[in-house]
């Protein structure tokens, strides 16, 4: 092994369909765009899985027996360097963490320098807090992340206003996605690297524009993420050259999220890591880092800023069309 810190992401929750493949998906193929070494492990039990989705990067696990578990674990403290993808399902939730704490794997896998972090998918189901506090309480020396995924109407829940077991709001969000977008990347031949290397042909540029700043979004907070976590980072390029030589003029959404909601989300994320990190983890400064995702929400600002002063300009006109189409006599 070279000595390098690597990434152990464990994504779950004790409930189902709430998006976990989906951001177990994400986080595979964000090392897949950068040509970076990636292993994705399936613990699913219903349709479309991970393995149906990134045949080439998944090994489909089973711990329901001593052999299963043996072969699983060991691939996870393998020695390479690499970043691992659990996608844990509901039904083996349980059995999976109890068997982690047994183990004492996530102890053993930082002996190896691989970080672990548990993405917990909240939900609207009433178990999904306790679930949250009980790991949080019993697996400490792992990091412990919530992860909104608004992109599944069952992340509308309660977690709004977190209960006590919460210290900290801060979580990962995987921010909300059209319809036709969302039936467009569940599709199992849809891959997100392929996406952001070439624009599909059948994808008007409109939809182009919003599912690669939906990808975007997510793709910088995975990139904070491995920075917190100690990790090497690489740069990872979202948008295809035709997307810089295109011009698009679309309209600012007036009831989109508040200005530099990315980046905050970003900033936000690596917080919560670093509050509920191991003491070795929390120990790391990450004030350098901070201060560049604060001066890209700047930037941010600024451009939103000059974005509304457009966006005043054209409501002004167009109340002044419909004043002129009204004092000449005619409907608009």
């Amino acid at each position: 092994m070279s000595g390098k810190t690597t990434p152990l992401y464990v994504v779950c929750s004790p409930c189902r369909c709430d998006g976990k493949t989906l951001v177990s998906r994400l986080f595979t193929e964000f090392y897949a765009l950068g040509d970076r070494p990636v292993a994705a492990f399936d613990l699913g039990d219903e349709g479309p899985q991970l393995a149906d989705y990134l045949p080439q990067f998944t090994t489909i696990a089973d711990i329901n027996d001593v052999r299963g578990q043996m072969a699983f674990f060991e691939q996870l403290i393998a020695e390479d360097d690499g970043a691992k993808i659990i996608d844990v399902s509901h039904r083996t939730f349980k059995n999976f963490f109890r068997i982690v704490e047994e183990i004492s794997l996530f102890e053993e896998a930082r002996r190896h320098s691989i970080e672990p972090l548990i993405l917990f998918i909240i939900d609207a189901d009433s178990k999904s807090p306790e679930a949250y506090a009980t790991i949080r309480r019993r697996l400490t020396e792992a990091s412990l992340l919530p992860v909104r995924n608004m992109a599944e109407a069952m992340a509308v829940s309660t977690w709004n206003k977190p209960p006590k077991a919460l210290t900290a709001p801060a979580l990962l969000q995987v921010p909300l996605l059209s319809f036709a977008l969302r039936a467009f990347i569940d599709r199992q031949y849809f891959s997100f690297s392929e996406f952001c290397r070439t624009k599909p042909a059948n994808l008007p540029d409109a939809m182009d524009d919003e599912l690669r700043d939906w990808v975007e979004c997510v793709f910088s907070q995975i990139r904070d993420l491995e920075l917190c976590l100690g990790c090497e980072c690489t740069p990872t390029r979202v948008a295809p050259a035709s997307r810089q030589t295109r011009t698009i003029h679309r309209a600012p959404q007036v009831d989109a999220q508040p200005l530099g909601g990315d980046a905050q989300h970003a900033i936000d994320a690596v917080e919560a890591v670093l509050r509920f990190a191991p003491k070795k983890l929390r120990g790391q400064t990450a004030e350098d880092r901070i201060d560049q995702l604060k001066a890209e929400i700047k930037q941010w600002q600024d451009r939103a800023v000059r974005a509304e002063t457009r966006l005043q300009s054209v409501q002004k006109l167009i109340q002044e069309r419909i004043k002129g189409v009204r004092e000449g006599g005619r409907t608009f």
